[in-house]
């Protein structure tokens, strides 16, 4: 089975993306929201991988961290959500806005993501909304002191979605605020200001 691959991003579009490892290209299907943090084209990238194996079937999921690949293997333990889904639900909401919804029972919130249902909403609020609130991983993404706006919540989601805490992001994050640069160069400034 493979669990991660690192090697060089060949393509990508909104819902794939192929990394070339050892001279083979790999398909993977992805979220929104990893298209968003993946690299340029021939740069390297790294994707967690969840394979999927049917009876004529062998497809590759594409994660752009832990957190998100994590998400997508609670999400599809849900009666009536398959993988395809899943990855809707991953880039139809930032990462931290989809678990806060979950945890808050926010059927509203959920039913914005397309193929969800208010059936559906409320399974997803009722199986997960417990798990969630215990997993160390996760924990970060829908803490407190939540951003005001669009541009500061899709800094913050980027940042904690690649692995950094959000208490340690919201500080930086206001800083920023004052000037507000594009969100590409806002979070390369971030990264840069967490790295210290």
């Amino acid at each position: 089975m493979i669990g991660r691959l690192r090697g060089i991003l060949i393509q990508k579009s909104l819902n794939t993306a192929m990394v070339e490892c050892g001279g083979v290209g790999y398909l993977c299907s992805i979220s929104l929201g990893t298209f968003g943090l993946l690299p340029e084209e021939g740069q390297e990238a790294i994707l967690h991988v969840e394979t999927l194996l049917r009876e004529n079937d062998l497809s590759l999921l594409g994660f752009a961290t832990r957190e998100e690949k994590q998400l997508y293997r609670l999400l599809v333990k849900v009666d009536g959500v398959g993988p395809k889904l899943a990855l809707a639900a991953l880039g139809a909401l930032p990462l931290a806005d989809l678990v806060q919804s979950i945890r808050g029972r926010d059927v509203k919130a959920l039913t914005r993501i397309p193929g969800v249902g208010k059936k559906t909403a409320e399974k997803l609020c009722f199986e997960l909304s417990e798990k969630l609130g215990g997993m160390g991983g996760l924990d970060g993404l829908a803490g407190g002191g939540a951003p005001r706006d669009a541009w500061e919540s899709d800094l913050v989601s980027a940042l904690t979605n690649l692995g950094f805490r959000e208490d340690a992001v919201l500080p930086i994050v206001k800083d920023l605020a004052a000037e507000r640069p594009p969100l590409p160069e806002a979070l390369r400034l971030a990264l840069k200001g967490l790295q210290r």
